[in-house]
C-alpha cells in the first residue's frame, strides 16, 4: 500500500512523472541498443510510454518496454521511500542528516569523508 501511495505522489507531480518517463526512455533504449544489433526507435519507446497502444515496436520490444518500465518504477518508488525514510529519521533525530543516514543504512553507496569512491566501490 505504500508503495502505490508513493506511485500516486510521483504520477501527481509533473515534474517527477516526466522526470521518470525520461529515465525509462532513456534506460529502455540504452538496455535495448547494447544487447540487440538493431536499435530501438526512441520515438516509439515515447509513444509507448504514453500509450501502450501507439509506436510501432515489435512484441519482443513491447515486452522488453514492459520490464524496463516496471524497474525504474520500483527504483523510483524506493528512492522515495528512502528519502522519506531519511527525513523522518532526521526529524526523530535517530541520524544526523543525509550523510549518516547513507552510511548507516545504505553502505553499499556511501561515498567516504575525502568524497572520492575507490576503484572497488560497488564490488
Amino acid at each position: 500500500m505504500l508503495m502505490q501511495m508513493i506511485d500516486c505522489m510521483i504520477e501527481q507531480d509533473p515534474s517527477l512523472s516526466a522526470r521518470r518517463t525520461i529515465d525509462m526512455r532513456r534506460y529502455i533504449v540504452n538496455r535495448w541498443n547494447r544487447t540487440h544489433e538493431k536499435p530501438i526507435d526512441e520515438d516509439a519507446v515515447a509513444l509507448f510510454l504514453c500509450d501502450e497502444s501507439r509506436g510501432n515496436l515489435t512484441d519482443e520490444q513491447r515486452i522488453f518496454a514492459r520490464e524496463c518500465r516496471e524497474e525504474i518504477k520500483a527504483c523510483y518508488r524506493n528512492v522515495m521511500f528512502q528519502m522519506f525514510q531519511c527525513g523522518e529519521m532526521m526529524r526523530w533525530h535517530l541520524v544526523s542528516g543525509p550523510e549518516e543516514y547513507c552510511r548507516i543504512f545504505l553502505p553499499q553507496y556511501a561515498v567516504p569523508c575525502n568524497k572520492q569512491l575507490s576503484p572497488c566501490n560497488g564490488l
